[in-house]
């Protein structure tokens, strides 16, 4: 194939040619291979530093390699030796002029910040009428965080109260959470904070076993209200057995049977339907978010024949209009609702509540600000079809309330493994915004008192439980939330977490904390070893610590067996792991 003499190196009258300023730049070809430039088995993990092996369990996950004007695509990882003979030719990532070369690998020792990719304009927080809004510094942390972390979840949390001299919020003050276990804290609290509202965030949570003759204990064992500055977990499964003829507090049933107060949530017709049949309660003014949600969307659009009455997963909604992934993972949805909650079930149920009442405020003002704007769709109970601006009503079915409606998994993403210490860090922070309801002795006294008991009853003298243990508790349900295949329980998780994150807990402390009287020691020291055995590529530990503290304490005979591989492992260094770290 013949070329142009522009091309030639040499001409015959002219010598060597040398290009001119006329061409084009030289652009090398792009080489995505930033991300790939890790990767490391388990003993190379613990042989990190602590922002290391933080970053190693997160970076196949988080890190993009990219230089700018630069997007990279999913490859094959290239092997060590292609790595290191173009890492050599490569060097540091530059961008001068037109010509592009590809980023370095990163150099073992340096500290690298997971990161993610996220539009300037997507770090803003979307509007809301109500006056509890979201800090934009707030709303940024939960874009930018790790994907499947706690922080990258949309939660009430996010809110503070607008002030006029707080135009930041951050100092805002925070939703509340009133969670009430008697029916006589449900109607203090529903009297002094919810019975002036009009409009209501309302949802329900049940045993996922529960069976019709198990009654309304198991079958409605929360009951969920939100105002925008409140949040109200009523536990009727705790209720105290005296209430059991009557479990209802009045105002709950005024409220829920009160046409002109809307309560709304996503499946309401069933949980109400619900309501009916377990606690005699006729709910009126119930409203369902999915067609607003859907006059909202396919007016925009101008797609009116996707206006019906099929129900929308509140996930796919937060998703949309909250613009965060809405925590919805399996264990907890489907935990036993009928124990005292743990701090992760009232993240789970209070955000639902919540995510209610910004969803209605949200889409009712999109509503509003179209034009021509369609009428508000009719209380659910009313079984009327949903109108457009132009008076026309869309002929639809209704909407079966015996199907709840799936997440869709793309809105949901908790696969990811969140640290440990920001897990930690994140239910810490909840505790000033949840304030568990306590019976007023005064008030509850009667006004005839009892004649005295024949026999004093017996005092209860169980301690409450440390915060230390809750805190284990919530990370090890966290973390088979994000370790659908581990063969770790909780409780072996809890007691590694403990020992692990508190460096002046040694197993014999650890068995006091979790039990009155105590757990023997070796129960703990087993715990601990199962744990690491079990989940070793994920749980780290300091080598030294784990011989004095739990191998020692081992029969050898079961650690030349059973943990011979962690014994070997630390027998070769003495000195603490490089890949220990505070979770």
């Amino acid at each position: 194939m013949g070329s142009s003499n522009n091309n030639k190196l040499w001409h015959p009258s002219r010598g060597i040619v040398f290009a001119n300023g006329g061409r084009g730049p030289v652009v090398y070809p792009q080489l995505p291979l930033a991300r790939h430039f890790h990767g490391a088995s388990a003993p190379a993990i613990m042989a990190q530093s602590e922002s290391e092996a933080l970053n190693a369990s997160l970076l196949s996950e988080t890190t993009r390699g990219e230089v700018t004007g630069v997007k990279t695509q999913d490859v094959q990882s290239p092997s060590s030796a292609a790595i290191e003979s173009l890492a050599a030719g490569l060097g540091k990532a530059s961008v001068q002029d037109d010509t592009i070369t590809a980023p370095a690998p990163a150099i073992p020792g340096e500290k690298e910040e997971p990161t993610k990719e996220v539009d300037e304009e997507d770090c803003k927080p979307p509007f809301t009428p109500l006056e509890y809004k979201i800090p934009d510094d707030l709303f940024r942390e939960a874009k930018l965080a790790v994907a499947g972390s706690p922080q990258s979840f949309w939660s009430f949390n996010l809110y503070r109260k607008a002030t006029e001299s707080d135009d930041a919020l951050a100092s805002g003050e925070k939703v509340k959470v009133h969670y009430c276990k008697s029916r006589h804290t449900t109607e203090r609290v529903l009297q002094q904070y919810f019975a002036h509202e009009k409009v209501l965030g309302f949802d329900l949570e049940w045993a996922p076993d529960a069976t019709k003759a198990q009654g309304p204990r198991r079958n409605i064992c929360l009951v969920q209200l939100a105002s925008s500055s409140r949040i109200a977990l009523f536990h009727l499964a705790l209720y105290p057995k005296k209430e059991d003829p009557d479990l209802v507090a009045p105002t709950l049933k005024k409220i829920m049977e009160d046409p002109e107060i809307t309560k709304m949530g996503v499946w309401i017709k069933g949980d109400c339907t619900r309501l009916r049949n377990f606690l005699g309660i006729d709910s009126k003014g119930i409203f369902e978010l999915s067609h607003l949600y859907k006059l909202v969307k396919y007016s925009t659009s101008g797609e009116h024949h996707n206006i019906n009455k099929k129900l929308v997963s509140l996930a796919t909604q937060v998703q949309e209009y909250l613009c965060l992934p809405i925590f919805k993972g399996q264990d907890v949805r489907s935990s036993d609702w009928s124990k005292e909650l743990r701090m992760d079930q009232v993240i789970y149920s209070a955000s639902d509540a919540y995510a209610a009442i910004q969803l209605y405020a949200i889409l009712n003002h999109k509503r509003q600000q179209l034009s021509p704007t369609p009428p508000m769709p009719y209380h659910a109970e009313l079984n009327q079809p949903i109108r457009l601006a132009d008076g026309v009503t869309i002929p639809t079915a209704d909407d079966t309330p015996d199907l709840e409606p799936k997440d869709d998994d793309n809105n949901n993403n908790n696969n990811n493994n969140p640290s440990l210490s920001s897990t930690a860090k994140y239910l810490r922070s909840l505790g000033a915004s949840v304030r568990i309801e306590v019976d007023d002795p005064i008030l509850t006294e009667p006004v005839i008192k009892d004649p005295p008991a024949s026999k004093t009853p017996k005092k209860d003298d169980t301690p409450p439980k440390d915060a230390r243990v809750t805190e284990a508790e919530v990370w090890a349900a966290q973390y088979r939330v994000s370790h659908p295949k581990t063969r770790a329980a909780a409780y072996i998780l809890r007691a590694y977490y403990l020992w692990h994150n508190n460096k002046n807990l040694n197993p014999e402390a650890i068995a006091g904390l979790l039990r009155d009287p105590p757990l023997q020691t070796n129960t703990v020291v087993n715990y601990i070893m199962e744990a690491i055995r079990l989940e070793r590529e994920n749980l780290p530990f300091e080598k030294a610590r784990m011989k004095t503290d739990v191998l020692d304490k081992l029969p050898k005979e079961i650690v030349s067996s059973r943990y011979k591989t962690l014994y070997q492992l630390c027998q070769l260094q003495e000195q603490p792991s490089p890949s220990d770290k505070q979770l």
